[in-house]
């Protein structure tokens, strides 16, 4: 029962603090004290209690109330983040975006994606082709007219940039310009310049597909 009584005023403790708009909870020594536990036993019920997503420990910084955020510039976090994991989220992601640019986009967003065609069309170099290709993209997120939108973008393509680029390198570096990935976004682009935010979406949605086959073998 003892076992139980002290699982159950750690919980309420965590509860009180969470009411009273408390974010941390105290120094272990403190919170054993507070609690009249060992710290042996406040570790067992911490590890109970986090279990349960009420608390996330942060080594060297403490304790914290609630489930742990995610923090996309923790390294840490990074770590865990495969190619493959950001390939998903781009196929989930951007063919919204597109579709958002077909209902969206100004005349100016128009003529910026077709300058970027056209440049795309006559790259020297690999290295350059894909300047351009990451710039498409941004502009393509730019005309849905939503920055929370644009914020997303810029954080998923920001994460595992360098591991994506090797990959991109093995696959198409021999290449000036990949032509079968121009004319999937030459669809994209028409389907945006044509207000049809399906059609934006199942464009933007096969390339991505084309391109995680190329790089992954996966469809």
């Amino acid at each position: 029962m003892d076992g139980i009584d002290d699982l159950s005023r750690l919980r309420a403790f965590i509860e009180g603090e969470a009411e009273r708009g408390n974010t941390q909870l105290p120094p272990e020594p403190k919170l054993a004290e507070a609690l009249d536990v060992s710290r042996g036993r406040l570790r067992t019920l911490l590890k109970r209690v986090e279990d349960e997503g009420l608390i996330w420990r942060h080594v060297g910084k403490g304790t914290f109330i609630g489930e742990r955020e995610v923090d996309p510039t923790a390294p840490e976090w990074a770590a865990d983040v495969s190619l493959g994991d950001i390939m998903d989220a781009r196929r989930l992601l951007e063919p919204m975006l597109a579709g958002q640019a077909a209902i969206n986009a100004r005349p100016a967003d128009l003529s910026a994606m077709e300058k970027s065609l056209t440049e795309m069309e006559t790259a020297a170099s690999y290295a350059q082709w894909k300047r351009l290709d990451e710039r498409l993209h941004r502009l393509i997120a730019t005309a849905t007219r939503n920055p929370l939108l644009l914020l997303l973008h810029d954080t998923l393509r920001g994460q595992g940039r360098s591991g994506l680029d090797t990959r991109l390198n093995a696959v198409f570096g021999q290449e000036t310009a990949p032509s079968a990935t121009n004319r999937q976004h030459e669809a994209i682009v028409a389907a945006i310049r044509s207000g049809d935010p399906e059609s934006a979406e199942n464009a933007m949605r096969d390339h991505l597909t084309s391109v995680r086959e190329q790089l992954f073998g996966l469809r």
